[in-house]
């Protein structure tokens, strides 16, 4: 959906997960830019093109279109483009969008949202809540809660603390930017929760009671998580697990997921997650279409009590870090490759 003011500015709503996963193949496996200009914009979400200064504004994810950038400029030395509308004007870097965000928020957005998480999840049902909710106790000394020296989120640790309810991601009502109601899109004024904690480093929220599912899109915008551990919860729908564009140890285990997203070679966190479990859930996936490209520095990936169909790709000869893997008790045909069997 593309849409224009009247001063000109065009407004790009094109996101769809199932043309994101087909364009963003082609642009991996092919290396044609055109390819990869119609990924970004399905996988990314919206942006403004502003007539006035002919620039880009990236509503959704910055993120997700900050990887897309570097994935075309570093492997094919291509500039993305945008199909949706028709300028001969070439996507800025939105990794500067991604610092002015978290530039632009305050210590007070960070207490709101934990404000948030706590009447969301259940807060006075928890096991511990000490300084929760208390106007005289800074934040940071909440319980499970640790802060950097700028005072900003970069711990949450609520393991097995009873927490009930969907998972922590929250849209507020239309907020007000310079008098001007913001479009529900444009998430750094819309979506709070942990949504809006982008300093945070690591997540720990197992061993709860939480539903649901997760909004991913969101996440991705944490540019500095690399642990994430919703394990032994009752989440369901799919899974993502290169969840956020530094993510190192994401865990999954002991739900009731039953999809798996496939691993995308454009994304920052390709390279960089080595630790991945999502075993006993309910998945059901062809190995051989979506594990044909787990991450190249990956060292451990647990997928066992699943059901999980289809051989394994050659692929899984490439993976040199490689110190443990399972996915025993799936339904999965053919032979261990050479790599799998000398593994000690």
């Amino acid at each position: 959906i593309v849409t224009v003011d009247w001063s000109g500015n065009y407004t790009v709503r094109l996101y769809n997960e199932c043309k994101c996963d087909f364009w963003s193949r082609i642009c991996e496996d092919s290396g044609v830019g055109e390819a990869c200009d119609y990924a970004a914009e399905y996988c990314c979400g919206d942006y403004e093109y502003l007539y006035s200064s002919s620039s880009f504004w990236y509503l959704n994810s910055p993120a997700c279109y900050c990887d897309f950038y570097n994935y075309t400029q570093h492997e094919f030395e291509y500039a993305l483009k945008s199909k949706a509308i028709n300028i001969s004007r070439e996507f800025e870097n939105s990794c500067d969008q991604m610092i002015w965000w978290v530039v632009g928020t305050s210590e007070s957005d960070g207490r709101r949202s934990l404000e948030a998480i706590y009447n969301e999840t259940g807060g006075w049902n928890w096991t511990k809540n000490d300084g929760w909710m208390n106007e005289t106790v800074d934040h940071c000394q909440w319980y499970g809660i640790s802060c950097g020296d700028d005072g900003f989120i970069t711990r949450i640790d609520l393991r097995d603390n009873n927490l009930a309810g969907q998972f922590p991601v929250f849209s507020r009502n239309y907020t007000k930017v310079w008098g001007v109601p913001a479009l529900e899109s444009e998430w750094y004024y819309t979506k709070y929760g942990l949504a809006n904690l982008y300093k945070l480093e690591a997540i720990d929220l197992a061993g709860n009671k939480l539903i649901g599912t997760i909004d991913y899109r969101l996440l991705y915008n944490l540019a500095s998580l690399t642990h994430f551990d919703v394990s032994e919860n009752m989440l369901s729908g799919e899974i993502n697990a290169l969840v956020t564009p530094s993510i190192i140890h994401s865990d999954f285990s002991n739900n009731n997921f039953t999809y798996m997203r496939r691993f995308g070679k454009y994304k920052g966190s390709y390279q960089t997650l080595s630790y991945c479990d999502v075993s006993n859930n309910a998945i059901q996936i062809n190995a051989t279409d979506r594990l044909d490209n787990i991450p190249p520095n990956i060292k451990q990936f647990l997928a066992q009590n699943n059901q999980i169909y289809g051989s394994f790709s050659d692929s899984i000869n490439n993976l040199p870090q490689l110190q443990r893997f399972d996915m025993s008790s799936n339904a999965l045909t053919g032979s261990l490759t050479e790599s799998l069997n000398n593994l000690p």
